[in-house]
Formats: structure tokens, C-alpha cells, sequence
């Protein structure tokens, strides 16, 4: 059991990082339009719903806290807001599938911590 757990922690250090410089690949080079904000966002937030599942809800607060996220899911509602009212600004599409990239990364980090903090977690259960 505790080797399985550090293969657990070991594979999450060194793949959350890939995971989210995959996703920063996935909203920088693709062309806007097509949801490519959101989807970024999904692939980031995988390496946030692996942090959470590893090492707990109580250290993905501490990593990343509610206050950071509600102000990034606000930033992002303002980015995407920029974005569709200023059509004819340059950089109007990437405005907003940077917005559409930080509402799913913040929302679905809340979510994950709500949800799995209220369930037990590897860490948690191991650590009595």
C-alpha cells in the first residue's frame, strides 16, 4: 500500500506539470474560435483533479485557494465579456478563449475541491 501511494505522488509531481504546459500549448498555438479555451481548460484541470485526488482537498486549498480561483473565474468572466463586446479590437477572439480558459480552470477547481473534500481522500485516509 505505502508503495503504491508514493508511485501515486511521484507520478503526479512529474506529470501535473506536463498536463498543464500541454494545456498552455493547447490555447497558445491553436486558432481561436471552436472552444479551444475550454477545452485548455479541461486539460488543466485535470492536473488540479490529480493534485486533489493524491494529496487532498485541505493541500489543493493551500496549492491554489478559493479567494485565487473566485478572483480568476471574475477576471475570466471580464475577459470573455472584453472579448464579445470589443469585435472589432485585434485580439477580441483570444480575449475572450483566454476568459473561456480561466472560468472552466477556476470553476472546476472549486468543484473538485468541494466535492472531494467532502469524501475521504488517499491521503487523508492514510494518514491516521
Amino acid at each position: 500500500m505505502r508503495a503504491t501511494l508514493i508511485s501515486l505522488l511521484a507520478g503526479v509531481r512529474l506529470y501535473a506539470p506536463l498536463i498543464v504546459l500541454a494545456a498552455a500549448t493547447l490555447l497558445v498555438l491553436r486558432a481561436p474560435g471552436g472552444g479551444v479555451g475550454f477545452m485548455a481548460g479541461l486539460v488543466a484541470a485535470l492536473a488540479l483533479a490529480a493534485h486533489v485526488l493524491v494529496f487532498g482537498a485541505a493541500e489543493a486549498r493551500r496549492a491554489f485557494p478559493p479567494i485565487a480561483a473566485r478572483a480568476l473565474l471574475g477576471m475570466g468572466a471580464l475577459a470573455v465579456l472584453a472579448g464579445a463586446a470589443a469585435k472589432q479590437f485585434a485580439y477580441a477572439p483570444q480575449l475572450g478563449e483566454a476568459g473561456l480558459f480561466c472560468i472552466t480552470v477556476a470553476a472546476l477547481h472549486l468543484m473538485f475541491t468541494v466535492l472531494i473534500g467532502r469524501a475521504p481522500t488517499l491521503r487523508d485516509g492514510d494518514a491516521q
